[in-house]
């Protein structure tokens, strides 16, 4: 999933830790993984956080649902899809419930995207069914044209059924289908009786998934449950997981060390040549399609100049910068969307080939152009979370920008929500970015960037959004990816965003644990684990 993360409404914050009823859980009888920061938020149709969503995974069924990052059947058994690829008729499992018991239809997934798509829920996933995939009439409703369920192009001719009708065929459409990320379903007479507030109390919490809420204790932990009403609740091996807040590495990697976390969140970047030594067999590097790029705020009055967003790209030396100051394994990009598919053209800045001497020098020209020079310096801030790895890099490119140009960079770590708020408030003047994607590919980062998908970047393209549009209508893949190429060099060279690295993802996995894969797009469903 694009798992950028976004802000919370305060209206589903969590207040106070609610503990439901049920066995005390027993420390064999429990898998404990690290969360880092604080989830974003534990509402199903609003979360967009990488972090959260492992929770929210756990906990919500999508029709379909992944082990690694293989496709599986979920809430549906079987679908199909017609001819020209516009319609996918999906088909649930017989007999599936709510963790309450209640019945669990097909017109429960029908009001789930119906809430994700309605502008007063501020989810900001709705742009999955507009650019990712276009659901016949979900840009009326986002837009707030209506809000007529009759004119959705999803429908639930009867209980198991469930028919998606597109205006362009979605070559990815089962990759953004799956758990919480996209179509999770919605309980309605727990979501009518307590509104956007259900969602901040465990004990209202209605889920369909393999785990239910247990106990959310906020800045601590989240103590989920396997739910036995879950469809295939007899291969759920394990009875209980608990999400731990780790934000410091080092300290989560001790309770790792000490037999209180089987799964951690990160892996401290000073201790990964020791760790590869001494737990070889536990350390686990692996490749993610997950971007890093910094934004540039084009509504603070510098930054609408673009010769000045160019020179602050051009100045970051990558190599440098990953291999010798960030050290954690992540490659250089020039690109935004990675080149994750071989079939694709990859774009990139237009200085991609110069050295870094020759870029440095054209960003100073370019720097001076932007009205820039001994007397009268440009400062800024670059707001970043407070991960290792972030404020690593972030000090890495304040330093090459002050070297290379004399810019003032005052680096400015925040915990997740608080990162989260100041991009939506616009409080910042580079902000360090980031998105994992659903599937290797262009097309599960390139929509994000979409102005009607993204008001945040305040950044409006005409010829983009019309690239993006003949690339959606295109049915030969080779020529969908072209059409893609086109609109991401548009994105490239207006310099609104400088793409920085392609990261990789670090994490200690106990030996206790089996069934771990490791996932190009983060997804490690707890139900797919055993603890031994």
């Amino acid at each position: 999933m694009t798992k950028r993360p976004t802000a919370l409404p305060a209206a589903i914050a969590l207040a106070l830790a609610v503990a439901l009823a049920g066995p005390a859980a027993a420390q064999d009888d429990t898998l404990d993984r690290g969360i880092g920061s604080e989830w974003s938020s534990l509402d199903p149709h609003v979360n967009f956080d990488a972090a959260a969503g492992w929770i929210l995974s756990d906990t919500y069924e999508g029709l379909v649902n992944y082990n690694g990052d293989d496709i599986l059947p979920g809430a549906a058994e079987r679908w199909e899809v017609s001819e020209d690829g516009l319609t996918y008729t999906f088909h649930l499992r017989e007999g599936l419930v709510w963790s309450n018991g209640d019945p669990l239809v097909a017109q429960d997934y029908v009001d789930g995207l119906m809430r994700t798509l309605l502008p007063e829920t501020g989810s900001e996933r709705g742009y999955y069914f507009t650019s990712v995939v276009q659901v016949v009439g979900a840009a009326d409703i986002i837009e707030g044209e209506t809000d007529d369920p009759a004119t959705l192009g999803m429908t639930a001719p009867d209980d198991r059924t469930i028919v998606i009708e597109l205006e362009n065929p979605a070559p990815h459409i089962l990759n953004i289908l799956g758990g919480a990320f996209s179509m999770p379903p919605l309980h309605g007479p727990s979501f009518e009786a307590g509104g956007m507030g259900v969602f901040s109390n465990p004990a209202q919490v209605v889920t369909n998934g393999a785990y239910v809420f247990r106990e959310v204790v906020p800045q601590s932990h989240v103590l989920l449950e396997r739910n036995p009403l879950y469809w295939d609740a007899d291969n759920v091996q394990i009875p209980f997981v608990k999400y731990h807040v780790t934000e410091d590495a080092s300290t989560e990697l001790l309770r790792f060390q000490a037999g209180e976390i089987e799964i951690t969140y990160d892996v401290p970047l000073a201790q990964m040549e020791a760790l590869a030594q001494s737990h070889p067999d536990e350390l686990v590097v692996s490749p993610g399609v997950n971007i890093v790029y910094y934004s540039f705020n084009l509504l603070h009055e510098p930054f609408e100049d673009i010769n000045l967003r160019r020179a602050l790209t051009l100045a970051i030396d990558r190599e440098t910068l990953e291999e010798r100051i960030v050290r954690a394994g992540a490659t250089p990009n020039y690109s935004f969307t990675g080149g994750f598919d071989p079939d694709y053209d990859l774009p990139t800045i237009a200085e991609a080939a110069m050295t870094q001497a020759e870029r440095n020098a054209l960003a100073q020209e370019l720097y001076a152009e932007a009205g820039y020079g001994p007397g009268n310096q440009l400062s800024v801030n670059i707001v970043v979370t407070v991960a290792e790895e972030s404020v690593r890099r972030a000090q890495g490119i304040a330093l090459m920008w002050q070297q290379v140009l004399g810019v003032n960079a005052t680096v400015e770590p925040q915990e997740r929500k608080a990162w989260l708020d100041t991009f939506y408030a616009g409080d910042w003047d580079v902000f360090a970015d980031n998105l994992i994607g659903d599937f290797p590919g262009p097309e599960t980062f390139l929509p994000y960037m979409r102005p009607s998908a993204e008001a945040g970047y305040n950044w409006e393209s005409p010829e983009f959004e019309a690239a993006m549009d003949i690339a959606a209508a295109q049915t030969d893949p080779q020529a969908r990816l072209d059409a893609l190429a086109v609109a991401e060099q548009i994105l490239l060279d207006d310099y609104i965003v400088a793409p920085i690295a392609i990261l990789n993802s670090r994490q200690m996995v106990s030996n206790r644990v089996g069934g771990w894969i490791p996932s190009l797009v983060g997804y490690s469903n707890s139900q797919f684990l055993t603890l031994d």
